[in-house]
């Protein structure tokens, strides 16, 4: 039996397992909050960067850029339509940190505006937004369907390649003369870019059986037609076969298949989808076309790839399974680079409940929830919230653009805390306020929800309660104790200006690093830095 002694030694020594370091005991005494707390944070202010930075050198480390070392500008803070930019309202995206953002809103609200901002923030070297020492490798996936040459929409984001970024376009490969014609003559692009179209062409050597799966549309939470059975059998006998090996052979595949008897109703489907994947995998090619086909999946520093699968021949459907197959090969060689992908105009694709819409969400549910043990940063834009509401709930930061519909509205409501919560005791009269306030945004304002993101406060209750006279007065019914109460909103908060905070008043109390927690912020997203190609075209 134990002796008490004994069993004090033991607990002293079950202590030292919660011991942090002395340098992480100092930064969390200074500001509240742990180095990766800090560190991981995917939004941050300005007066919160100088603040930690005090914090920094404080505690003995004068590398005062550590905190942050890659980061871009996104927007500024708004406490009303006819404030102008300031520092103090300053918000940042931390580009060196693994995160996850979902940007909704309606046509012509901004939402691709906000997608290209961020891209520059992770793409653009020597950017006027923001500091990059290491580019990440961008890809970018987006689907139209293609009617004609005249109404095909194109992504946004090949704009990058004004700044000299280059951009690499991949296309069905039967509709590549089509597409190369769109791109190459982009409004407002001069011929001297580094934008470059190709056919989207499928490595038979990185095949395996999973992808096979995937883009023969097999997803074991949706029901599949009968044929699927004898396909996911011929494929578990090659799996079986193929152990030890790591490369799938597709023409053993397809002489398998070609082996069996179908009837009518299950030969028609089956050689249609065989017929969309044979389009996309790579033809036998010798030389320098072989180099190139192997090239096309590289993806270097600073580099933009967009993966456009708008095409008479490509349904929802088939682009959801090949941009399944497009991400696992983007993330196979992360380490070479930090990456960083987004699904552009998302609703067009994602929100049907087919098995290869339904295996695309997983997958990008799964990388999510990895995120910092993949390093990837994923944005998700997209008109409706609807479209996936798991990934609302998983997401870092959310970019709500304006929108009229109350049904999308209950959707951010339902899965955002900042939506949700309900301070003030009367959750109708702050859910029609904030509604009334997604609507009537302006084009390029958003509302920057981020619980984790870093800000800085000054702990002053009368002057916020002071800052709430615009709520008291509109409202008509709000008395002074009501007031006090936990505030709904960051704009709520005394947020200092840059030259007010320093080490002092922060070690001091006066001044505190805070997460927006359930609060957001009323943003208006800067200006691009590469030609802007989503403006509306208007009737002459």
């Amino acid at each position: 039996m134990s002796s008490p002694t004994d069993l004090k030694a033991e607990g002293i020594r079950h202590l030292e397992l919660f011991d942090a370091s002395k340098s992480s005991k100092e930064h969390e005494a200074s500001t509240g909050y742990s180095a990766e707390e800090v560190t991981t944070t995917p939004i941050f202010s300005l007066p919160a960067h100088v603040a930690l930075s005090a914090t920094t050198k404080i505690n003995g480390n004068n590398n005062n850029h550590n905190t942050f070392p890659q980061y871009g500008v996104l927007g500024n803070r708004l406490n009303g339509p006819a404030e102008n930019p300031s520092h103090a309202g300053l918000i940042y995206n931390n580009i060196s940190a693994p995160w996850s953002g979902f940007i909704c809103g309606s046509q012509g609200s901004g939402k691709s505006h906000s997608l290209s901002c961020i891209l520059e923030n992770a793409l653009v070297q020597s950017s006027p937004a923001g500091k990059i020492s290491s580019p990440l490798a961008g890809l970018v996936l987006h689907y139209d369907k293609f009617t004609s040459f005249a109404s095909t929409q194109l992504c946004e984001a090949a704009y990058l390649c004004s700044a000299g970024i280059p951009v690499r376009v991949l296309v069905s490969p039967t509709n590549f003369m089509a597409m190369k014609e769109v791109y190459l003559n982009m409004p407002g692009i001069s011929g001297n870019t580094k934008l470059t179209v190709e056919p989207m062409y499928l490595p038979k050597k990185d095949l395996n059986i999973g992808m096979m799966k995937t883009l023969m549309g097999m997803n074991d939470k949706m029901s599949q037609p009968l044929y699927m059975d004898v396909v996911m059998k011929i494929l578990r006998d090659m799996a079986i076969a193929n152990q030890g090996r790591t490369t799938f052979d597709y023409q053993l595949f397809r002489k398998l298949i070609d082996q069996q008897e179908w009837t009518k109703g299950q030969e028609v489907p089956l050689q249609m989808r065989l017929n969309v994947l044979d389009s996309f995998l790579e033809k036998k090619t010798t030389g320098k076309r072989s180099a190139s086909a192997q090239n096309t999946w590289e993806f270097r520093k600073g580099t933009l790839t967009i993966i456009d699968l708008s095409c008479p021949f490509v349904d929802p459907d088939d682009a959801c399974a090949l941009f399944n197959i497009a991400i696992s090969l983007f993330l196979k060689d992360r380490h070479d680079a930090g990456r960083i992908f987004a699904l552009d105009e998302a609703h067009k694709f994602l929100g049907a409940s087919t098995s290869e819409a339904v295996g695309l969400n997983d997958t990008l549910l799964s990388i999510v929830r990895q995120q910092r043990h993949l390093a990837t940063r994923v944005i998700i834009a997209t008109q409706e919230p609807t479209v996936s509401p798991e990934l609302l709930d998983l997401c870092n930061f959310t970019l709500i653009h304006r929108f009229n519909s109350p049904a999308w509205f209950q959707t951010i409501r339902s899965h955002l805390a900042g939506a949700s919560v309900n301070v003030f005791n009367a959750g109708q009269v702050f859910e029609n306020d904030l509604f009334r306030r997604i609507v009537g945004l302006k084009t390029g304002q958003a509302l920057l929800f981020c619980p984790t993101g870093m800000f800085v406060s000054k702990e002053t209750e009368d002057h916020v309660v002071e800052e709430e006279k615009g709520w008291k007065e509109e409202k008509g019914d709000w008395s002074g104790e009501e007031l006090k109460a936990d505030l709904p909103t960051p704009r709520d908060m005394d947020y200092d200006s840059v030259t007010s905070v320093d080490s002092k008043g922060l070690l001091s109390g006066e001044h505190q690093v805070v997460k927006l927690g359930t609060g957001f912020v009323h943003l208006q997203i800067r200006n691009r830095i590469t030609v802007d190609g989503g403006r509306s075209i208007i009737a002459q």
